[in-house]
């Protein structure tokens, strides 16, 4: 396996950092930032066509956008044995790429703190605290029947969701509402993998 990771930790790479350290996978990072020229080069276009981090070329097989990414490699390296991250059946498999793209596209518009948005969030005003809201609510309702979100342990679409609600968006969120969304996103956070891939690349408690 030759698997390299390209995208500075500060960025939406951690995400993958931290599945390929849940997987024990071995590893080529290249800690490009969201600026670096290098992005707008050809070569790096071959491979990730937005010219953005995080991206991967896995054995010759690139990829862009973190939650796939991260999909990709929960079903290659990680859907086997009884610890598992990717589901065994089609309606655990639906249910993990449904919480994904709902995370994407429901909750992290709303409450993503990217220097770049700064003006989409100030057009939003109210409406985004609103639209927050109205996902952690979906999200809590789900949890509070369940400690995980497929199955009865931590997989891919856990881990996917809670990277959506890092440590620097949550700092900016009241989730005295949601106490199941509070104790799985603290569940997730104990996790020896999302601990080890922070103290790895000295990521700050609130990023």
């Amino acid at each position: 396996m030759a698997l390299t990771i390209y995208g500075s930790a500060q960025s939406r790479t951690l995400r993958v950092l931290w599945m390929a350290t849940e997987l024990g996978l071995e590893f080529t990072h290249v800690p490009l930032a969201y600026d670096d020229p290098a992005l707008k080069s050809a070569e790096f276009l071959a491979i990730s066509p937005a010219g953005a981090v995080p991206a991967i070329v896995d054995d010759g097989f690139a990829l862009a956008e973190s939650l796939a990414v991260n999909l990709y490699l929960a079903k290659k390296y990680g859907g086997r044995g009884r610890l598992a991250l990717y589901p065994s059946n089609p309606r655990n498999e639906a249910e993990t790429w449904r919480w994904s793209l709902w995370a994407q596209g429901h909750l992290e518009p709303f409450i993503q703190r990217d220097a770049l948005l700064t003006d989409m969030r100030t057009a939003l005003g109210d409406h985004a605290k609103t639209m927050a809201a109205r996902a952690l609510g979906i999200l809590d309702r789900a949890l509070s029947t369940r400690p995980w979100l497929v199955g009865e342990r931590f997989t891919v679409a856990d881990l996917n969701v809670a990277c959506v609600l890092s440590p620097s968006r949550t700092a900016h969120l009241d989730l005295e509402a949601t106490p199941a969304v509070r104790d799985w996103i603290a569940a997730c956070r104990r996790r020896p993998a999302f601990i080890a891939t922070r103290a790895r690349y000295a990521v700050k408690p609130a990023d």
